[in-house]
């Protein structure tokens, strides 16, 4: 594959990339813990409610905390997935924003002219070669902070136009889950602002049916993001911003082109997981000092 600035590794962009390995690593532990408890609750078949907790669990080194009856133990542990299910509400908005940051951000690093109503009129290459270190963050951070409709306008008047509106209703239902998630541990704020008793209210339910859906509209609002913003600002920038840090620290070293293009390729695995070919490298190193 040759160098093409317009166009990202391999298609995608890295910051992709990384959502994509965040989204697949919460599907694994998930599921595991799903797998674990229904075999768990499977174990207590043979056993009355009214049975000692201690017939079938232990907790070596800290028996006092187990339940006296699987009964009692079987209540907890179910508030217990209820509270891992608020959590995962967290974790998907997390991975979710953390993309929607990093992929504006090197758009605009990338294109820096989107920040006074322009397009690729500059490349963002140039600034970082020149040691440039304007932090663009104060521009991307509105994408990821209040509610989604005031998210969409910011997105909308740095780019142009925005792909996430018909996904508004659900986005605000996963951020006002992700705020009684964070605030008060899963009950809704409103709520919890003055109670008059005392007593631990209930947890609200989420099925799995429920993540699923939520795991459903990262996925399609970052693919939304990527298609737009990645194919059209990003391009290579990325790749070029990791190769502008890895040439300055070989900067006093004279590096064959074989093992220049070895020395980046080694870099860049051990950064994104990925290769990057010598014949992408030439043209990459060209086009770098070219600018």
């Amino acid at each position: 594959m040759t160098f093409d600035r317009a166009r990202p590794f391999f298609g995608k962009t890295l910051a992709w990339r990384l959502f994509k390995r965040h989204h697949t690593h919460f599907n694994d532990i998930y599921w595991a813990n799903r797998a674990a408890a229904i075999c768990t609750y499977s174990c207590t078949r043979p056993y009355k409610t009214t049975d000692p907790a201690s017939a079938l669990l232990s907790l070596p080194g800290n028996e006092q905390r187990l339940a006296a009856t699987l009964g009692e133990w079987a209540t907890h542990y179910s508030a217990f997935n209820q509270w891992t299910q608020m959590a995962s509400i967290v974790a998907i908005c997390g991975y979710l924003e953390t993309y929607i940051a990093q992929v504006a951000t090197a758009a605009l690093e990338s294109s820096p002219a989107i920040v006074f109503g322009g397009t690729k009129e500059i490349d963002g290459t140039v600034l970082l070669k020149a040691g440039n270190q304007y932090d663009f963050y104060a521009h991307t951070e509105p994408l990821v902070r209040g509610d989604w409709q005031s998210r969409i306008s910011a997105y909308s008047r740095l780019f142009g136009t925005c792909p996430l509106e018909g996904h508004l209703s659900d986005l605000e239902k996963l951020r006002r889950h992700r705020n009684d998630a964070g605030h008060s541990f899963g009950r809704d704020i409103k709520s919890m602002r003055f109670v008059e008793s005392s007593s631990v209210q209930s947890l609200p339910r989420l099925s799995d049916e429920n993540i699923q859906g939520y795991l459903d509209l990262a996925k399609k609002v970052a693919a939304a993001i990527e298609a737009h913003v990645g194919s059209q600002f990003v391009g290579a920038y990325e790749v070029l911003r990791l190769f502008h840090a890895w040439r300055i620290r070989q900067s006093s070293l004279s590096l064959s082109p074989r093992h220049a293009a070895r020395g980046f390729s080694t870099y860049f695995y051990d950064v994104t997981g990925n290769s990057y070919g010598v014949k992408s490298f030439v043209g990459l190193e060209a086009y770098y000092d070219a600018l």
